[in-house]
């Protein structure tokens, strides 16, 4: 590659690659060490998989014979119906929770400070806990059923939606919200134009980011009785009913494919 020539004809000297610093190169060395240590204390071994891959394996061959019947049949329907709406009314109940939780979470929605504490930790306290092992709290303590799987989808629409309106609100413009509390506005007040104007395109935006979510988790909720779809996929699995199952899942795949591309087209309107 030849140097540029600048008008007058001299070559244009460019300035040398900056060499990677001792810290980044550290960092990259501990993190491959870290790695290797830990694939072997797992006993991890390509050969392994190799092998594993070799032997039979009634998934896969369930996989390469799927029964396209599955798809269409009325159980499997009535599930995806439940799975929608499981998703549907989590998400709608989460989002309706989470709005004032996130306003009195921070300190321009709230300004007892204790109070922001308290909220805080119980926020913290529902993230950390999975949608998974939330769905087996509740399948124990209501039963089998739909019922759980909602309860679950919304403590998990309430963490997801109060981490990210959270963090919008720390970034807003302070410049209204300062006028409004000039002017004699109450909180109340300022909240409803000066704080919830500014952020409900995104939170719009987050509201159908977390029904993709719910959608996605809803089918991995069935599975321990929580209802909708993924109940039906651990029937199959129990039964070792491969080929019905590689259905479900492939009908289960085109469904969140075709509401995550809508939901993302409007989501690039939104925000």
């Amino acid at each position: 590659m030849t140097a540029p020539i600048t008008p007058s004809g001299r070559k244009l000297q460019l300035p040398s690659k900056p060499k990677p610093s001792a810290f980044a190169i550290g960092v990259w060395v501990l993190a491959l060490v870290f790695t290797v240590v830990t694939a072997r204390r797992v006993e991890f071994s390509f050969t392994g998989v190799i092998e594993d891959l070799q032997r039979p394996n009634p998934a896969l061959d369930g996989l390469l014979n799927l029964r396209w019947g599955e798809m269409f049949s009325t159980r499997s329907r009535n599930a995806f119906i439940e799975t929608l709406q499981l998703a549907v009314l989590g998400t709608t109940a989460g989002v309706i929770v989470s709005l004032p939780l996130a306003l009195w979470s921070t300190e321009v929605g709230n300004p007892f400070r204790g109070l922001r504490f308290v909220l805080r930790m119980f926020n913290n306290v529902i993230r950390s806990i999975p949608d998974l092992i939330w769905a087996g709290i509740f399948v124990l303590g209501v039963g089998i059923g739909a019922l759980p799987g909602l309860l679950a989808l919304f403590f998990f629409s309430i963490a997801v939606m109060v981490k990210l309106t959270t963090d919008t609100l720390d970034g807003i413009d302070m410049g209204p919200v300062e006028a409004a509390r000039a002017s004699g506005a109450s909180q109340t007040q300022v909240l409803r134009t000066a704080v919830v104007p500014q952020i409900l395109p995104a939170f719009s935006s987050y509201a159908l980011y977390d029904f993709e979510l719910n959608l996605r988790a809803s089918a991995v909720l069935g599975l321990v009785g929580a209802g909708g779809i993924g109940q039906r996929i651990g029937f199959f699995q129990s039964r070792g009913q491969w080929d019905k199952l590689w259905g479900l899942v492939f009908m289960f795949f085109l469904v969140v494919f075709v509401v995550e591309y809508v939901s993302v087209r409007i989501r690039r309107r939104l925000v």
